[in-house]
């Protein structure tokens, strides 16, 4: 009974660590300092408890990029997700980004616009 309940701990922590390993704290939240479309990059300058650092984040074809709009259509309320290319973001762009670590790199799951300046 013992090894069954050492098994069922091992079991469990070794899903966690990979739960854990496979995404990030929490999102990369900031202003857009700069946009590459060749590079498929986003400087993104990111201030968290007290400190601030600028981070590269990587797009890949699956990244996407969305912003919040209100619904237009009658009968609809709320807000709909609407895509955005990345050649129309722009610098000063407020965004909250969800990644994920492959290698040293920041890749880019999803951006949100968070605010348009």
């Amino acid at each position: 009974m013992n090894v069954s309940r050492i098994g069922a701990v091992v079991a469990l922590a070794l899903l966690w660590g990979i739960g854990v390993a496979g995404a990030d704290e929490a999102p990369i939240a900031g202003t857009l300092k700069a946009i590459d479309p060749t590079a498929q990059t986003l400087t993104i300058e990111a201030t968290a408890k007290g400190k601030t650092r600028q981070v590269t984040v990587h797009l890949k074809p699956e990244s996407r990029i969305v912003r919040f709009t209100r619904a237009t259509e009658p009968g609809k309320t709320g807000f709909i997700e609407q895509p955005v290319a990345l050649t129309a973001l722009k610098p000063g762009w407020m965004v909250s980004v969800t990644t994920k670590h492959e290698g040293n790199k920041e890749v880019a799951e999803i951006v949100k616009v968070v605010l348009e300046r």
